[in-house]
C-alpha cells in the first residue's frame, strides 16, 4: 500500500470536517478523502447553524473543541435566540451564515491543519483483514490506516428528482457514488431515505415591502467560547416571512399526480419533522397557510433560500406556487427545488462509539446513519473522529450518554431504535433536556474533552475562569439582601436574599439591576441567572429521571386501552398500539415515543396498580 495514516475520513461535509479535526487534535495523522476540496464544509441547503435542539448540539461540539460553533460565529449574517418566551431548556441560538464564507472558512481550517492531508479522490472499497479495517482503495491509489470514518452524506447511490424527471447525483452539480455502497452491501443492512431542498429565488425580484421582517437580536451573542467578547455587534442582515395560501395549496393538490412522492417514484422515506411543502399541504389539510421564511444566503449572494418550501414538484408547478405567495408574485427562480434519494446504513449495526459491530476500525457518521441536518452530522462526526483516533492509539473509547448530552441522546436513539425516516434531533427526545442546556455545555463536557487531549491548556483555563465567575456571581447574590429600591419595586415589607427575587420570572437580564454591563459581564450574569432561576426545576427533573430509571421493569398490560390515557400524544398512542411494548423499558426504545409521554404512561400504570390494590 501507499501512504500510511492513523485515521482516514471519507467525505468533507459537516461530519467529515469534525471527524478529521477531532482526530487531528488527538495527535493522529489524518487523511480526508473527498471528491472536491472546494466543497469542504459546504452547506447544500439552508446556510444556518443552530435552532431548537440543534443549538444544544453545536454547544456540545464546541465544548469538546469542535469547529462548527466558531465557524458560525465568524461567518454569520444574523444571530438570534429562539424561544425567548420559554424556559432555558428550549431556548437556543440560531445563526444565519454567509454560505460562501462558511464554506471557505472550513476549507481553510482543514487544509491548514498540519496533521490533515486532503486527497481529492473517490473511495471505492475498504481493505479488511480478520474483519478489521487496515486500508482503503480509491480510484487512483491505496492507503493503509488503523481506523476509517465513512461520512458519505446523500451521495451513496444518490438520485435527484424534480417532477418525474430523475438524474444521478448527491446534490445538484455533483455526481453520486456507487462503489462504496456496493461494498457496504456485503456486510451491512442498507435502506433508502429521502431529503429535499427548495427552489432558490433571485433577491432582486422579491417584494420585501409586502413581507414581514425578521430581524436578528440586538445584543451580542456567540456559540463558541473561543470567540472573543465584543461590546459592539456588526451589522446584521434581516430575514423575512411570507405564507402559503389557498391558491398555493390548490396548485399543489392539483398536481400531486406529477409528484415523485405521490406517484411512488420515490421509495425512500422523507423527514417527518422537515417535510416537503406538498407533504405539509396533504397532511395538514385544515391548516390555511404555512410559514415560508425568506432567508438570504450571504451578504452579497444573489440566491435567497425560502425555508419551508422544500419540493420535488415539476418546474412549472414550482413557478406557479412560488408566484402565488405574497411578496413573491414576480420572483425569479434561479434554481429549482429537488428531492434526493440515497442509501443509508441502519445504525442499529453500530456501537455507542459509532464503530460498526461487525468490522473493527470502521466508523460511520452523518446521513449514512439515517440522520438529517448539519448539526446532527457534525455531532456524529466529532464522536466518530474522536473514537477512530483513540482506537488508532490503543486508548479507551470516548462515549457520551443520554444523561450528559444531546449528542449522546441522539446516538443512543440511533443504535437502539428503529430508524424508518431521517432522524432529526428534537428537544422532546431527551428526558434530561433541562439539564442539557446550550448555556452549560462546557460545564458538562469540557473537562472530559481536556482529559483526552481535545482542548488545550489555554482553552480549559478560559473555560474554568468563566465557570468560577458564574459561581462567584451566584454566591454573591445569595449573600446580598434586597435594596430599598428592589423592595419597593416588588412590594416587599422586609428584606430578602437577592436570590429570592432573582427566581421571579419578571426579573430578567434586561432589569436595571444589571444595566451597564459589558458583553462578557452580561453573558456571565445570564448564565448565573439560569442557575438560580431553575434550580428547583432541575431538582424536579432529576427526580423524574430517577423515577423513569426505576420504572424500567414496570409491566404494560397486553390489552391496555391506550385511548383511555389522557395527555398522550397521538403519535405515542399509535406506537404503543403498533409495537405493544411489554415494559416501560421497551416503550422507551420505540422511536416516536418521547420522554414526556413515558412519564404519562408511568403515572397511568402506577395509579392503575394502586387502584387495583385498594379494591
Amino acid at each position: 500500500m501507499n501512504t500510511a495514516y492513523d485515521v482516514i475520513v471519507m467525505g468533507g461535509g459537516h461530519a467529515g470536517v469534525e471527524a478529521s479535526l477531532a482526530a487531528s487534535r488527538l495527535g493522529c495523522r489524518v487523511a480526508m478523502v473527498t471528491l472536491r476540496t472546494d466543497k469542504i464544509g459546504y452547506m447544500p441547503c439552508n446556510p444556518s447553524i443552530g435552532g431548537p435542539a440543534k443549538g444544544q448540539i453545536v454547544g456540545e461540539i464546541d465544548a469538546l473543541g469542535g469547529a462548527m460553533g466558531y465557524a458560525a460565529d465568524q461567518t454569520h449574517i444574523q444571530m438570534k435566540v429562539l424561544n425567548r418566551s420559554r424556559g432555558p431548556a428550549v431556548q437556543c441560538l440560531r445563526a444565519q451564515s454567509d454560505k460562501a464564507d462558511y464554506n471557505q472558512f472550513m476549507v481553510n481550517l482543514v487544509t491548514s491543519d498540519p496533521n490533515v492531508d486532503v486527497i481529492e479522490d473517490e473511495v471505492v472499497g475498504l481493505v479488511v483483514e480478520s474483519m478489521e479495517v487496515v486500508g482503503i482503495h480509491t480510484k487512483t491509489a491505496q492507503y493503509s490506516c488503523k481506523s476509517f470514518v465513512l461520512t458519505s452524506g446523500t451521495f451513496m447511490n444518490g438520485v435527484m428528482h424534480t417532477g418525474l424527471q430523475q438524474s444521478s447525483g448527491g446534490r445538484v452539480g455533483e455526481a453520486s457514488v456507487r462503489p462504496i455502497s456496493d461494498w457496504l452491501h456485503q456486510y451491512f443492512k442498507l435502506g433508502r431515505l429521502k431529503t429535499g431542498t427548495p427552489p432558490r429565488l433571485d433577491k432582486d425580484t422579491i417584494n420585501y415591502d409586502a413581507l414581514v421582517i425578521q430581524p436578528g437580536d440586538d445584543e451580542w451573542l456567540r456559540f463558541s467560547f473561543n470567540t472573543p467578547y465584543s461590546d459592539r455587534y456588526k451589522h446584521q442582515k434581516a430575514c423575512h416571512l411570507s405564507r402559503t395560501n389557498d391558491r398555493t395549496h390548490s396548485i399543489i393538490l392539483g398536481n400531486l399526480d406529477r409528484s415523485p412522492m405521490y406517484t411512488n417514484v420515490i421509495q425512500g422515506k422523507g423527514p417527518r419533522y422537515c417535510p416537503s411543502i406538498e407533504d405539509k399541504v396533504v397532511r395538514f389539510k385544515d391548516n390555511p397557510s404555512h410559514h415560508i421564511f425568506i432567508e438570504p444566503e450571504g451578504w452579497t449572494a444573489q440566491e435567497v433560500y425560502p425555508q419551508g418550501l422544500n419540493t420535488s414538484l415539476p418546474e412549472d408547478v414550482q413557478e406557479a406556487l412560488v408566484h402565488s405567495m405574497v411578496g413573491l408574485e414576480e420572483a425569479t427562480i434561479l434554481r429549482y427545488g429537488y428531492a434526493v434519494e440515497y442509501d443509508f446504513v441502519y445504525p442499529s449495526q453500530l456501537n455507542s462509539t459509532l464503530e460498526t459491530r461487525s468490522i473493527k476500525g470502521l466508523f460511520l457518521a452523518g446521513q449514512i446513519n439515517g440522520t438529517s441536518g448539519y448539526e446532527e452530522a457534525a455531532g456524529q462526526g466529532l464522536i466518530a473522529g474522536i473514537n477512530a483516533g483513540l482506537k488508532s492509539q490503543g486508548r479507551d473509547p470516548f462515549v457520551l450518554s443520554r444523561e450528559d448530552s444531546f449528542i449522546g441522546t441522539m446516538i443512543d436513539d440511533l443504535i437502539t431504535k428503529d430508524i424508518y425516516e431521517p432522524y432529526r434531533m428534537l428537544t422532546s427526545r431527551s428526558e434530561y433536556s433541562l439539564l442539557l442546556r446550550q448555556d452549560n455545555a462546557t460545564r458538562r463536557l469540557s473537562e472530559r474533552g481536556f482529559d483526552i487531549g481535545l482542548l488545550t491548556h489555554d482553552q480549559i483555563e478560559k473555560i474554568r475562569q468563566e465557570h468560577n465567575e458564574i459561581n462567584e456571581c451566584v454566591k454573591r447574590w445569595r449573600k446580598e439582601s434586597t435594596s430599598p429600591e428592589i423592595m419597593t419595586e416588588f412590594g416587599l415589607s422586609h428584606k430578602k436574599k437577592l436570590t429570592d427575587i432573582i427566581k421571579r420570572p419578571e426579573l430578567t437580564i434586561d432589569h436595571e439591576l444589571f444595566a451597564g454591563q459589558s458583553a462578557q459581564q452580561r453573558d456571565i450574569t445570564q448564565k448565573a441567572l439560569v442557575e438560580v432561576k431553575y434550580a428547583g426545576y432541575v431538582a424536579k427533573q432529576e427526580q423524574d429521571i430517577l423515577k423513569i430509571q426505576q420504572s424500567d421493569k414496570l409491566l404494560i398490560p397486553e390489552h391496555i386501552n391506550v385511548d383511555q390515557i389522557l395527555g398522550l400524544k397521538e403519535e405515542s398512542r399509535q406506537k404503543i398500539k403498533d409495537y405493544k411494548p411489554k415494559t416501560i423499558y421497551d416503550a422507551k426504545r420505540i422511536a416516536g415515543i418521547n420522554p414526556a409521554d413515558i412519564m404519562i404512561l408511568i403515572g397511568y400504570l402506577t395509579r392503575r396498580t394502586y387502584s387495583a390494590k385498594m379494591q
